[in-house]
């Protein structure tokens, strides 16, 4: 047996369907699972939509078990579906707007000095660390949060302070992070589940680290034209990935994927035309553009789980989209791979 799950008004369109049988679950988990099969507009529409199980009210955050042969059935607001379609609207411009914004913001620090662009690149870090933690809802801000802010922005603004000096004690930093996290997770409250915890603050710190370190990395190491060049090509690739993201699960990875090479190859012929640079090994310049599509898509699936992560109990809804570092993922996860090649190649 399994759970029927009915859709009505604006969320049976956005799923295309009226009914849709579902294993049992938690019914946060089930709505996650709906999220992913459907895709957008559905997944949006879904964080105002409210539930019955079993003819009783339940809310979409509540951990209620539908067991076998249960009914839920998900219901919009009824006023045609306008805040639904509303709060769509402005995240999906917000998630946009912010893809574009953040690189473009990383643009200007490249020409206007090492240190602007250092700046933006610490305010980035810091503000997608505080989302992240919130989104994956693992303890308080206020316990973790300083040993996150030291592994995510600490080799960043190591680098950017002392860039010769600090290099040997960016593995440091890491470490002292990474204790520091044990520590204050054992003083938390939530002794019980410092594994959780801990985790999830390896997982934001070092995904941050690596992307805002070498975002300062690629501004010391690589010619400034080459560096606005491939924050461009991920810029564009991932705004691509965004607006392409709204068919049906089957569709999504394909849509997406062609908006990604579609973008991201003739960005990089306009990259290598108009480079004022000794001309670029074009291996250069097409790793730069495979950097960036690889990025996007990553960061695309990232934005994903961290909505289901959203769906936990412990999580707030305002963190369910993950706009802060939705709006940098594809630039922190593109420059390693950015840097990386650039090293390859130039060698």
């Amino acid at each position: 047996m399994a759970v029927t799950v009915r859709l009505f008004a604006a969320l049976r369109d956005a799923a295309g369907t009226a009914q849709v049988e579902v294993a049992p679950g938690t019914v946060p988990a089930i709505v996650a699972d709906l999220s992913d099969r459907f895709g957008e507009p559905f997944a949006t529409r879904v964080t105002v939509a409210s539930g019955m199980l079993d003819g009783q009210r339940v809310a979409l955050d509540e951990p209620r078990h539908a067991a076998d042969g249960a009914e839920l059935a998900l219901l919009p607001p009824f006023s045609g579906g306008s805040t639904a379609t509303l709060r769509q609207q402005r995240v999906y411009r917000l998630l946009l707007a912010g893809s574009l914004l953040v690189p473009l913001l990383l643009l200007a620090g490249v020409f206007a000095g090492r240190w602007a662009f250092g700046l933006v690149v610490v305010v980035v870090a810091v503000g997608s660390l505080i989302d992240l933690h919130i989104t994956l809802g693992a303890t308080s801000v206020r316990t973790l949060l300083p040993a996150t802010l030291l592994m995510g922005a600490g080799p960043a603004a190591l680098l950017l302070i002392a860039p010769e000096a600090g290099r040997p004690w960016v593995g440091g930093v890491l470490a002292v992070a990474v204790m520091l996290s044990f520590l204050l997770a054992f003083a938390s409250p939530r002794r019980p589940d410092t594994a959780a915890v801990v985790g999830s603050t390896l997982f934001a710190g070092m995904l941050v680290a690596v992307g805002a370190g070498t975002l300062v990395a690629m501004h010391d190491q690589l010619d400034p034209v080459l560096v606005a060049g491939a924050l461009a090509m991920i810029a564009l690739t991932d705004a691509a990935v965004v607006i392409a993201g709204r068919p049906t699960a089957r569709q999504r990875i394909r849509y997406r994927l062609a908006a990604a090479v579609t973008v991201a190859l003739p960005s990089a012929i306009v990259v290598y035309a108009v480079s004022d640079v000794p001309p670029p090994p074009v291996a250069l310049i097409g790793g730069f553009a495979l950097a960036a599509v690889i990025a996007a898509l990553a960061g695309a699936r990232l934005r994903q789980v961290l909505r289901r992560a959203g769906t936990a109990p412990e999580a707030t809804v305002e963190a369910v989209p993950a706009l802060l570092i939705g709006t940098a993922d594809a630039v922190l996860l593109g420059a390693p791979l950015t840097l990386l090649w650039a090293q390859m190649v130039l060698a």
